[in-house]
This record gives C-alpha cells, sequence and structure tokens, in this order.
C-alpha cells in the first residue's frame, strides 16, 4: 500500500516592513505643511499690517488737508478785517468739508526767542520747563548764549535757525530739547522778551518762576475776560507788550477719540511769499498727539 502525500504548505511569512523611505516622506510633508501655514499667516499679518498703515497715512493725509483749510481760512479773515491781530492768544472753530477744526494762534512773541532771550530767562526756561536744577540751568544758558554768538563767515553771530539746533550745544540733550520745544522759536528777530498776552501756560509759568498755579489762573482770565490781563506778579524782566506781526497758529483734527492731528504754521502778515498772497509761512510741522486735556494748552507729540 502506497503512502497517501499530504499536500505541502509553505510556513506562512512575516509581514514586511515598510521602506524607512516611506516614513521620511511622510515627516517632510509635515513639515512642508507646517512651513506653508507659518508662511500664509505671516503673509496674512503682514497684510493687515500694511493695510492699518495705509489706513493711518491717508487719515493723516486727509487731516492735514483739513487743517490747512482751517488755517488758510482763518489767515483770510485776519488780512480781511481792519485791525491788525493783538497777537493775544485767540482760538476759533473753523467748519469746512463737515468737520470742525479748532484753531488757536497768538503772537509768535508770546514764545521764547532762544537767539534774543537774555540768559536769567532762558535759565527760568531750562529750571521750570526743563526740569533741570538752578545750578545746571544757568550753565547751560550761558552755553546757549556763548554758541549764538559764534561769529559766521561775515563776521555776524549765526544764531540759531531752528529750535533743533540747540542740540548742538554742549550738554543739551534730547529730553531737555523735547520738553521745551513747544515753548520756543528761533523765527522772531526782537528783543527777546515775551509777550504773556501771547503765551500759552507752560510759558507763562516760566514768566511766573515756576508758579503754575498764578500761570493757570491768568490764562483763565485772559480767557473769559476781553481786559488785559494783571501781569504785576509777572518778572517784569521778561516781558514785553508789543503785538508783532508774526503769528504761531495750531490747527487740531481729531483722529478717533483719543487722538488729534495738530499742524501747526509760523506765518508773517503782510510778507508775500511765492503765491503772492498777503502772508508767508515760514515754517510748518504737525505732530500726532494725545488729545488735549485743558483748553490754550497745546499737546505735545512725536513730530
Amino acid at each position: 500500500m502506497r503512502a497517501a502525500l499530504l499536500p505541502f504548505v509553505s510556513a506562512p511569512r512575516a509581514p514586511s516592513e515598510p521602506p524607512p523611505q516611506r516614513g521620511l516622506a511622510l515627516i517632510a510633508v509635515l513639515w512642508i505643511v507646517a512651513a506653508l501655514s507659518l508662511s500664509a499667516t505671516g503673509l496674512i499679518y503682514s497684510a493687515k499690517q500694511e493695510i492699518r498703515t495705509a489706513a493711518r497715512q491717508r487719515s493723516t493725509v486727509a487731516a492735514n488737508a483739513l487743517a490747512d483749510a482751517a488755517l488758510r481760512l482763518v489767515l483770510q479773515q485776519l488780512v480781511a478785517e481792519a485791525t491788525p491781530p493783538t497777537g493775544r492768544w485767540t482760538q476759533a472753530s473753523v467748519e469746512f468739508a463737515g468737520a470742525v477744526i479748532n484753531v488757536q494762534f497768538h503772537g509768535l512773541n508770546g514764545l521764547i526767542d532762544i537767539n534774543n532771550a537774555p540768559p536769567a530767562l532762558l535759565a527760568a526756561l531750562f529750571q521750570h520747563a526743563g526740569n533741570i536744577p538752578p545750578g545746571a540751568a544757568e550753565a547751560l544758558a550761558a552755553a546757549v548764549v556763548e554758541w549764538r554768538k559764534r561769529p559766521g563767515p561775515a563776521g555776524r553771530p549765526v544764531g540759531f535757525d531752528a529750535p533743533e539746533d540747540l542740540l548742538q550745544v554742549p550738554g543739551f540733550d534730547y529730553g531737555l530739547y523735547a520738553r521745551i520745544q513747544p515753548l520756543v522759536s528761533a523765527s522772531l528777530r526782537g528783543g527777546g522778551l515775551v509777550n504773556p498776552e501771547a503765551a500759552s501756560v507752560a510759558v507763562l509759568t516760566v514768566l511766573a518762576q515756576g508758579n503754575a498755579a498764578l500761570a493757570s489762573q491768568l490764562s483763565a482770565a485772559r480767557e473769559n475776560s476781553p481786559q488785559a490781563m494783571d501781569l504785576t506778579q509777572l518778572n517784569a524782566a521778561f516781558k514785553d507788550s508789543s503785538a508783532g506781526r508774526a503769528l504761531r497758529m495750531v490747527a487740531t483734527v481729531p483722529l478717533g477719540e483719543a487722538m488729534v492731528l495738530q499742524r501747526t504754521w509760523t506765518v508773517a502778515l503782510g510778507a508775500p511769499g511765492a503765491t503772492a498772497l498777503p502772508w508767508r509761512v515760514l515754517d510748518q510741522h504737525h505732530a500726532i498727539a494725545a488729545m488735549p486735556a485743558l483748553p490754550g494748552v497745546p499737546a505735545t507729540g512725536l513730530r
């Protein structure tokens, strides 16, 4: 009898492991997806920032245009009046293109003339507005006087062309300049004294030797009464009563709820420029600032 032949059954094979290249490819794909996601997020963020920047620039350009229009309208009215401006601190509201723009203007001699102010007035400015000790204020005032007396090519004193030229004086830092810049001018060519009727509260504080309460009281009296201010408590050596024909004008345009654009012009009346208008703009700039907390006190901000 022959033996029965059993069918041959091969042993089961162990499942084969996937090649390692497949795992590396999956990891690479995941890294690429992550990188693309990060790039897309960055592009979206950059686009949003550019949109915000463009919107701010557009608002700034529009606000500057409104401010310039308001300043020209006020100048037109001043020129049309029979009596010249007294230089007294004055406020006006101008409606233009659906907006209400506040315009403040005053005689330029309501500021402290860095080219002609006496050393004592400069020292008071540096001490009470610049917040530096009296001894240091007097030394710095002497340095400013010496610097502005430097002879030029023609032998005459060079002086300062702009307030920022003060930064060339040894010992004059930017922090001090930023604190006093709204109170000074380099465009005056007078005797170096200040007309209190045209001065801001900050300048009045300097004239009052740091007495801020007296300065606020004088400013409030000026705003509420057409009568001349009682200036007997101010330093007589710093005061001037002339009006002059140069004005500092500030137009304030709201930018949202908490910010404003302030457009500042320094103007000489009766001095036609290239446009043949009866005024000449000597200087102009703008700043974005917080909403002024007090009337009559210009807010300070980045130029």
